[in-house]
């Protein structure tokens, strides 16, 4: 009782998990065994490993639009022109500039 007590003084959700699968139940027991923590500290940590990678993911969406953004922006401004690529450079033959 003093443990839910706690847990609902540091989150507004307090709830019990149940997880009935053998191949759960194995891979927990052999961290168990592996590394020497309880049940909730290995379950804790995983949770906010996803947690963490599934804002990564979030983050890179954000930045894939922001790029698509700027590509479309670029485009948009891109000037036609009849010019070959060294006379937009603007370098001669010899390296130096036009």
């Amino acid at each position: 009782m003093w443990q839910r007590q706690c847990l609902n003084l540091v989150s507004p959700i307090a709830m019990a998990i149940n997880i009935r699968n053998r191949e759960a139940e194995a891979l927990l027991a052999e961290l168990k065994a592996a590394t020497g923590k309880g049940a909730t500290q290995i379950v804790l940590e995983l949770l906010r490993r996803e947690v963490a990678f599934q804002r990564r993911l979030g983050n890179d969406a954000v930045q894939e639009k922001r790029i698509d953004d700027i590509s479309r922006t670029a485009r948009a401004k891109a000037v036609n022109t009849d010019l070959t690529d060294e006379e937009i450079i603007g370098y001669d033959d010899d390296g130096l500039p036009n």
